[in-house]
């Protein structure tokens, strides 16, 4: 697994500045394009990898884009359409989703995070879980992402369209409909914590299996009542993802932190609170399928990684006002603590490597 722990040692090292000439930007830099080469150079994976390579090869027209048997979203289908028009290796399918993906956190990250570089450590276990072992998804978190822009903005149209050009990747990439609905709404943080135990105890007396189920019947929807019966009763998919998880504490760790310290928050800051409650909220609802959980959930998670920073930058700002030498000095004492906290975070992943296999190039 040291190709893995590779990556997070050198996302560690690109925390720091250890030279005047060190700019954050080639570090930030340095680091993205590790990631991009780091997941579009593999050739293994116990997810999606080899389907990915194969499900494709027969699409050699414009109709097939639309009309084939890879079970496949528009998105992954006119990528290999374009491959397979310029005879190009089946490989370069990855490559793709992974530019993709890493270019639209990358610009994410570069328009809203106060610290870069922790940001892209921040984004570690999303990528090490979706950019290394399911590509597709990956590619509709990414492009989600962007679309916070036109939520706090209040442009419904182009939002939509950026949410329905995920969804070529992944339909799941809806879940992100509800950014656009919570930007302009101040959640105190004794109601938001209501709401998480008030998630809780519903999950355990109620539970969201019946409901959903009872929903796609009522409306109709057969299709989707057994594509998620099959999830529900699947031994490899269907198994509960435990309320006292640490992912889900340090989430609901990351809100609380981000409530106390951000009192008069911009309008940006509190969506970006908004997404947190509403990731820590989904992990909740959904938690008794972990498959689930984890895929609607990520749609929401990936603004914690600028979130983080953003909440980093108040402990500055709030110290500033009394003495900027101990406002610098606390901020790098809890900026050290936090890129220790979330290295340790990516190593848990990283131990994981993909589905427990052994990096290998694809050549």
């Amino acid at each position: 697994m040291w190709p893995y722990f590779f990556v997070v040692i050198i996302l560690f090292i690109l925390q720091f500045k250890f030279c005047d000439k060190s700019r954050e930007n080639v570090r930030f830099m340095t680091g993205a394009v590790l990631l991009f080469l780091f997941a579009a150079l593999r050739g293994v994976s116990n997810g999606d990898y080899t389907v990915y390579l194969e499900r494709g090869r027969d699409i050699d027209s414009l109709y097939k884009v639309f009309h084939n048997n890879t079970h496949m979203e528009v998105g992954y289908s006119m990528l290999y359409y374009v491959i397979n028009l310029f005879r190009l290796p089946s490989q370069c399918i990855i490559m793709a989703m992974n530019l993709i993906s890493i270019t639209c956190i990358t610009r994410f990250i570069k328009m809203y995070s106060p610290n870069q570089c922790l940001s892209l450590l921040l984004f570690l276990p999303l990528y090490f879980q979706f950019d290394m072992h399911a590509a597709r998804t990956a590619v509709a978190i990414s492009i989600s992402a962007l679309s916070i822009t036109y939520a706090y903005r209040r442009q419904f149209f182009r939002f939509c369209f950026t949410i329905f050009l995920a969804s070529l990747f992944h339909q799941v990439a809806v879940i992100a409909l509800v950014v656009y609905f919570v930007v302009n709404i101040h959640i105190d943080l004794t109601i938001g914590m209501g709401f998480i135990l008030g998630s809780m105890c519903f999950i355990k007396l109620v539970g969201m299996d019946r409901l959903i189920l009872e929903v796609f019947r009522f409306a109709g929807l057969n299709s989707f009542y057994v594509r998620y019966n099959g999830y529900v009763n699947s031994e490899d998919f269907g198994y509960p993802f435990s309320l006292f998880d640490p992912r889900l504490w340090l989430c609901i760790l990351v809100y609380i932190a981000a409530k106390l310290l951000c009192r008069n928050a911009t309008k940006i800051e509190n969506l970006l609170i908004n997404c947190c409650l509403l990731n820590a909220l989904v992990m909740i609802l959904f938690s008794e399928h972990t498959f689930i959980c984890y895929r609607l959930s990520a749609f929401l998670n990936v603004y914690s990684i600028v979130l983080v920073p953003v909440v980093l930058k108040k402990i500055y700002c709030l110290r500033c006002g009394r003495s900027v030498n101990a406002a610098i000095r606390s901020y790098m004492e809890v900026n050290f603590l936090t890129v220790l906290l979330f290295t340790a975070y990516a190593f848990a992943y990283a131990s994981q490597g993909v589905g427990g296999l052994d990096y290998k190039f694809f050549f």
